[in-house]
């Protein structure tokens, strides 16, 4: 199974949300090393002059789909990473059916399964993570011992243990999913780490992560002691009027702590031992948080429950010092002379960001949303790409809301989740012939409206729109084009709606399937519509893959009640071009042995119980097809081809999605024991499923399914319990219809 950090969050600086931090290392010496790059990664000493490191605020690991998993930060750190953690994770035979069952004790982290990346039960690295936690290196483990203490049955958040002499080589994932050395590549030596994340309230704290349990527990700023966690940003448990609820993990964003809320530069807002601490970019909302001792440009430790510095500074940066708060977005934010305030209302070293200036190009980076465009006093942009296609991240203006400073011929347009702040955008005009993505649907070049697109270009005049389409020749090249079509036409499998399409209208003959192949240098989609003017309320199918040949099938079922439209599109705003599409149309006839339609199957045949289709080819001939079922066998392969096969049967939503031909066996179970399902995954990709009898499938007679693995290297395991005389069906299904082929499954019985 491939498996391991699949999982990400929405960056601090895009989404803009309260309390994200602009803690951003110097920019990289890449001559060090990098992804993939030669040569250690910091610090000296350990095995072979592998850097040894020590691990600090151990905390429960998100991440990641296994059963256990902390994280802890560890030092040295990288020196081209925007951070580095050591990460421990723990898989139990629910995850990954062919381990074993977990159990406590003392585990070699060099023998199998724990010798390769994606086998592992118990499983160490080292990981340089960027600011939306996708890790830019990964360093696993080449030897060392585990010992597990504890397991608590009930809760996967709660174990204990102690790791001992891990060494850790660099890794990187292949495109098959499989992961390799890096030739040269880095090392790191732990020594020791030791975990127990057993709750216990009442340990004196300074911040989460000095409790044992960060996903249960927070550092409470009322009693500076560990306590159960005091909010929940799912509003089942919320604060006291008054107060504001923080996450004090940022990894851990379900669960928060109750603070004093205030509001920033406003007397008497906290005690006098407390300060109001801005927890928006535009300070409209604060915390008091007790002020601490650091002096500005000391060295501290961020901690959770006070400000860590003296009146007016605040602990921040990448390392963490004390620096003075500032008022970002304002003309005279308050930074002292060589700082410049950011984002996160601290002033900080213009190193600390990028060097772009506003409109310019950002600098290739693992770390998004970093500030840029700083004019002495303060950062104001920030790197973007508006478009999830766009490569290239420019230094976009930030403004607030609604009175932005913006240039002339500019406004404050909100495209955050934080209504307060917005980018300054230039103002559209309707009419000028340019379309404009945040304000425009359509721009024909004239405010008039009837032509297709409203006179304030917020419509497309789809009814109008039809008269344009033009009419689907069948069985031939079309040569066409996207560019200076119209705009508007939006899907399910779409993400823009402002991007030109080229339509055809075709009136179906009958029942039958519709199929279209698009070939195109540019990234083209295929959306078909039931009625031209009406294409949101009457999509019919929407085909959106990164294949260079885009193909659709549809099936008519009845002849429709007018024109059908097929719509040609760019996936992005950027993708118009040139296209060749080619359409046909195969008409529903029972008996010719092709089953479109209606159609349910064909056997190239009208008659009953002679083939594996009823007569009318509207359902399959269930009595003769489980006649002559073969059946399964324990002791040699059952070989066959999905490719060829008829497709009978469907357990879409509960077990497959879109699937194709399967080859069916009976089973019946000799005595008590359990069939064991073994189908290794080559070049064609697999559903293996175990029914109930035989016949039509249900969600309730399926007693199993194996849908998980994709080639290559990959394969579907079944591992069932029966009685003695209980008659199964077992499915091999093809899991995408263009992925079936031959193949060898392996069963047994015992």
């Amino acid at each position: 199974m491939i498996r391991k950090l699949i999982f990400a969050t929405i960056g601090c600086g895009m989404a803009l949300l309260a309390g994200c931090s602009e803690d951003v290392p110097a920019p990289p010496d890449n001559s060090t090393g990098g992804s993939g790059g030669a040569g250690g990664a910091g610090g000296s000493g350990g095995q072979g002059g592998c850097p040894t490191l020590d691990v600090s605020l151990t905390q429960i690991y998100r991440f990641t789909d296994a059963y256990f998993s902390v994280a802890a930060d560890v030092s040295p750190a990288a020196p081209d990473a925007y951070r580095t953690q050591a990460v421990l994770e723990i898989y139990n035979e629910w995850t990954t059916p062919d381990l074993p069952p977990l159990a406590t004790g003392t585990f070699d982290l060099a023998a199998a399964p724990n010798d390769h990346y994606g086998s592992c039960q118990h499983c160490v690295t080292v990981i340089t993570p960027d600011s939306s936690e996708m890790p830019t290196r990964t360093f696993f483990q080449t030897g060392g011992t585990i010992e597990l203490t504890k397991l608590d049955p009930n809760d996967p958040s709660i174990a204990a243990g102690k790791i001992t002499n891990v060494t850790l080589s660099e890794v990187t994932r292949k495109e098959d999913g499989t992961w390799e050395p890096v030739p040269e590549g880095g090392c790191f030596v732990i020594p020791s780490w030791s975990f127990d994340t057993t709750p216990v309230d009442g340990i004196p704290c300074e911040k989460a992560e000095d409790c044992g349990n960060t996903q249960r527990q927070v550092c409470s700023p009322k009693t500076n002691t560990c306590a159960p966690y005091e909010c929940l940003f799912t509003y089942d448990v919320v604060c006291p009027d008054g107060e504001l609820c923080l996450a004090q993990v940022p990894s851990e964003n379900s669960i928060g702590a109750c603070y004093k809320a205030c509001t920033p530069f406003t007397s008497g807002a906290c005690p006098a031992d407390a300060e109001c601490i801005a927890t928006d970019p535009v300070q409209n909302y604060g915390v008091c948080r007790p002020t601490g001792k650091g002096a500005p440009g000391e060295a501290c430790s961020e901690p959770d429950i006070s400000t860590g510095c003296e009146t007016g500074s605040l602990c921040a940066g990448v390392p963490a010092t004390c620096e003075k708060t500032c008022a970002w977005l304002t003309p005279d934010p308050g930074c002292p002379e060589g700082r410049v305030c950011g984002m996160s209302n601290v002033c900080l070293s213009p190193a600390s960001g990028d060097p772009a200036p506003i409109d310019g190009a950002c600098q290739p980076s693992w770390v998004p949303y970093r500030s840029c465009g700083s004019d002495g006093e303060a950062f104001r942009g920030l790197c973007l790409s508006l478009y999830p296609e766009e490569p290239i991240e420019h230094c976009e203006h930030i403004c607030r809301m609604p009175d932005g400073d913006c240039p002339a011929g500019e406004y404050c347009a909100g495209i955050f989740s934080n209504t307060d702040v917005g980018i300054c955008w230039t103002i559209p005009v309707c009419g000028d012939g340019v379309l404009d993505p945040l304000n425009e649907i359509c721009d024909d070049g004239n405010t008039a409206s009837g032509d297709g697109c409203s006179g304030d270009c917020d419509v497309a005049e789809f009814d109008v729109l039809c008269n344009v389409a033009e009419p689907l020749a069948l069985d031939v090249d079309i040569q066409s084009t996207t560019e200076g079509a119209p705009t508007g036409y939006g899907g399910s499998c779409e993400l823009y709606i402002v991007v030109p399409s080229k339509t055809f209208t075709f009136d179906v003959p009958g029942p039958g399937r519709l199929s279209f192949d698009l070939t195109s240098n540019e990234d083209l989609d295929l959306l078909l519509l039931g009625d031209c003017a009406d294409p949101s309320g009457s999509e019919l199918a929407c085909k959106s893959t990164s294949a260079a040949t885009e193909e659709l099938d549809f099936d008519f079922a009845t002849k429709p009640n007018g024109p059908v439209m097929l719509v040609v599109r760019g996936n992005t705003m950027k993708d118009a071009g040139p296209f060749t599409l080619r359409a046909s149309f195969t008409p529903a006839v029972c008996g010719d042995g092709v089953a479109v339609g209606p159609e349910v199957c064909d056997d190239g045949n009208t008659m009953q119980g002679d083939g594996f289709c009823s007569a009318d080819c509207l359902s399959p001939d269930w009595p003769t097809v489980c006649a002559g079922l073969p059946m399964l066998s324990t002791s040699s392969p059952n070989v066959g081809d999905t490719a060829s096969a008829p497709n009978l049967n469907n357990t879409d939503g509960y077990c497959t999605f879109t699937t194709g031909g399967e080859v069916t066996y009976r089973y019946v179970a000799p005595k008590d024991g359990t069939l064991t399902l073994h189908l290794d995954e080559t070049n064609a990709n697999y559903a293996v499923y175990v029914l109930d009898g035989c016949g039509t499938a249900t969600e309730a007679k399926l007693l199993s399914c194996s849908n998980y693995g994709w080639p290559p290297e990959s394969a579907e395991d079944i591992a069932l319990p029966l009685t003695a005389g209980k008659e199964v069906t077992v499915v091999v299904d093809t899991a995408s219809p263009s992925k079936g082929g031959p193949f060898s499954l392996e069963a047994t019985f015992q």
